[in-house]
């Protein structure tokens, strides 16, 4: 019998290496999943026919202990007297070797001083002379915090006047992930007594609140207080702890505890190893990490206990993370997350560094999501394709700070370009931080001059992540034209969208093509998930009226299989002439048997052309969506923005009936309290039908000038 190794629900983990696939660490991490069979797994490495590595594990996930020579190999996984079969794989030859950490010799390595987990006190002198812009902007956001005062207490979950869940953690995250360790911060770096003062105050004010309640990690009123309660008390509790007194650092202790309890319950009830798909799951390793750390001395966890949390952090690290970040560099879930979730883990992994001089981002993903980043945030865009929060900035009221003020910072300085550099450097100079705080000063480390990131092509796909991208003038953002597409194996899981073949299309910034919606009051409001999430929303196609599968499936509930509705990514390359990319979403539809999008990038627009088989005649409907009133122009539209002019022309394909719309199928505040209504800017949405058939040819052109051309 064989081990069957076939995903069956949404956010399961990709087995990995896959046929056929070059791995470019060593050794590699080798991960498959979990059966109902009796352990352990036996696994076995061969190279030439010769077994080069054998391994046993109840886990469903091993890394060898030594690096494995480039070449080619195959491996294999058996159980209980059934196996999957060996499956080839290659090491590249310029694989980054990296020797996991030791979890044991780690927590040894932590020293007994204060403060240590975000630097040592001797560092301060350096970080103050050498992060002069942003010392500014700590002084400045100490100011805010002494005029914000003390949060109050949840009381959503027993009151209906209150605040309610989703304004109360939106101002929380102001008190706690802002405000508190700015605070703290100063005191560390700066010896301002007043932050100290107020720093001490706001951090046991916060403990006093019953962890077990609203502000739970677990509990049934929402995880986001607790989020950022697991996440900055570990921080904070070590820069403060020359404040405290005996009594007050056990309590505090004790509370930093038992967030990190409810972080490792819910990663194990959860088999996190297994099932690595949860979004806020995703965030915890981290924490539970820094809080072993962190704890080590106190007394109030026992030793085995921390070794315990720090093992699984490590594990995770060194293994099946990041689910949403392949070793391609880019993110599932799209740039607003990506931007905030390659920050959380960025203190622990700063620290294990530290303590043990081995360095989780010197793993394949770690390297290249510079590139990701260099491709779909140049500063000064509009809003940033795909999935939720693509039209959020930082600097924007609904989720401040969310998308990451200064996404470049530490991967621009150990892996970019003097590009990107420049770009993060720039975003030092804050009026304010805004949420991420913890990493901005962090050792930056030096450049890795052998990084995989490799330097800022025209042209690149991240066949992991599920993206191309295509620039005509990388160097130059604020003049060139830029094309996005989205076809990903993740279908439309988590914070992602039915939207696969969807593209846009920026012109210095400009979103002249995008995609439409948001989330209204909040993620999962009516208007998220009736309009936003369905293909209807993006630059795609129906067929025969329909979106893609499972679009309008409950996150979690019976038939939820979004997981199923994928894509893939064929090219993205750098023709001299043009830019050419392609991708294939044909999985994501009932009634397609082929599709096959190609995109042609020049300076002066792009051409889009599909080749779309149907398994008997249908009708496609092909959509647009656009930030500014488009106008029909014969069979065509065209509309301007920020000096941008665009002119759209089908010219195969029997593309008809003309039409635009301004309203959403499910308006923007369906369903929600007056007194929470939002007000959001307006969006435009484009459309045209063709006839019946199986085979559709479809050709359409996109001429961009500038206003004064």
């Amino acid at each position: 019998m064989k081990l069957e190794q076939k995903r069956t629900k949404n956010g399961q983990i990709f087995p990995s290496p896959r046929e056929g696939e070059t791995m470019f660490e060593t050794p590699p991490a080798l991960c498959w999943l979990r059966e109902d069979v009796k352990g352990p797994y036996q696994v076995t490495v061969r190279r030439g026919g010769e077994t080069v590595w054998r391994g046993e594990t109840e886990k469903n996930y091993v890394v060898p202990e030594k690096a494995l020579p480039a070449g080619d190999y195959e491996w294999n996984v058996e159980a209980d007297g059934r196996e999957r079969g060996w499956q080839a794989f290659s090491i590249a030859e310029n694989a980054v070797e990296f020797i996991r950490p030791d979890a044991d010799a780690l927590f040894d390595a932590v020293p007994d001083v204060r403060p240590r987990m975000l630097f040592f006190r001797g560092d301060a002198p350096e970080i103050v002379r050498t992060r002069e812009a942003a010392v500014g902007t700590l002084r400045r956001n100490v100011a805010l915090a002494l005029s914000d005062g003390m949060p109050e207490p949840p009381r959503f979950h027993v009151d209906p006047q209150a605040l309610p869940y989703r304004e109360y953690f939106g101002r929380h995250r102001d008190f706690c992930d802002r405000d508190l360790v700015a605070c703290a911060l100063a005191h560390a770096l700066l010896g301002d007594e007043a932050a100290a003062a107020h720093a001490k105050k706001l951090f046991l004010t916060l403990c006093d609140w019953n962890s077990e309640g609203p502000c739970s990690l677990e509990g049934p009123w929402g995880d986001e207080v607790g989020l950022s309660h697991a996440r900055c008390f570990p921080a904070v509790f070590d820069m403060l702890y020359d404040l405290l007194d005996g009594k007050e650092r056990l309590f505090a202790a004790r509370v930093t505890a038992a967030y990190a309890f409810q972080c490792e319950r819910r990663l194990r009830n959860l088999d996190f190893c297994q099932n690595p798909g949860n979004s806020h799951a995703g965030r915890l390793p981290a924490y539970l990490g820094e809080a072993a750390m962190s704890l080590k001395g106190v007394g109030v966890v026992p030793e085995d206990v921390l070794r315990r949390w720090l093992t699984y952090a490590v594990d995770i690290y060194g293994g099946v993370f990041p689910y949403f970040g392949g070793p391609d560099g880019g993110w599932a879930e799209g740039m607003f997350y990506a931007s905030s979730y390659t920050k959380w883990y960025l203190p622990f992994f700063s620290a294990v560094e530290r303590f043990s001089g081995a360095s989780f981002l010197k793993r394949p993903f770690y390297q290249r999501l510079i590139r990701y980043f260099q491709h779909f945030c140049p500063p000064g865009w509009e809003n940033h394709p795909f999935g939720d929060g693509y039209w959020c900035r930082s600097d924007d009221p609904e989720w401040p700070g969310f998308f990451a003020q200064n996404p470049w910072h530490i991967y621009a300085e150990r892996f970019g370009t003097e590009l990107e550099r420049g770009w993060s450097k720039a975003a030092q100079a804050q009026e304010i931080f805004k949420l991420h705080l913890l990493d901005v000063f962090l050792p930056e480390g030096a450049p890795d001059e052998n990084s995989l990131a490799g330097d800022a092509a025209r042209a690149r796909a991240f066949p992991d992540a599920g993206y191309a991208s295509l620039h005509t003038d990388p160097r130059h953002p604020e003049r060139e034209l830029a094309l996005l597409a989205r076809a990903s194996r993740y279908g439309s899981i988590s914070h992602e969208h039915a939207d696969q073949g969807s593209f846009a299309l920026m012109a210095g910034g400009t979103a002249l093509i995008s995609p439409s919606g948001y989330f209204g009051r909040r993620c999962s409001s009516a208007h998220h998930l009736g309009w936003t999430r369905r293909a209807k929303a993006h630059n795609t196609i129906l067929v025969n009226g329909e979106g893609q599968l499972y679009e309008a499936c409950s996150s979690g509930g019976e038939g939820d299989k979004r997981y199923l509705a994928t894509g893939r990514v064929l090219y993205a390359r750098d023709d001299g002439d043009a830019l050419r990319a392609a991708v294939d979403p044909s999985a994501a539809y009932e009634h397609v048997t082929a599709w096959t999008r190609s995109f042609e990038l020049t300076e002066g627009g792009l051409v889009v052309t599909d080749h779309i088989e149907l398994d008997a005649p249908g009708e496609v409907a092909w959509l647009l969506h656009s930030l500014s009133r488009p106008e029909i122009r014969g069979g065509g539209m065209a509309l301007r923005r920020n000096g941008w002019r665009l002119v759209i022309s089908p010219e195969e394909g029997g593309l008809a009936n003309p039409q635009i719309s301004d309203a959403f199928d499910v308006d923007l505040n369906a369903g929600e309290p007056e007194a929470y209504h939002v007000t959001m800017p307006p969006q435009y949405h484009m459309r045209w039908t063709t006839e019946k058939r199986r085979v559709h040819d479809i050709r359409v052109r996109f001429d961009v000038t500038r206003d004064e051309e």
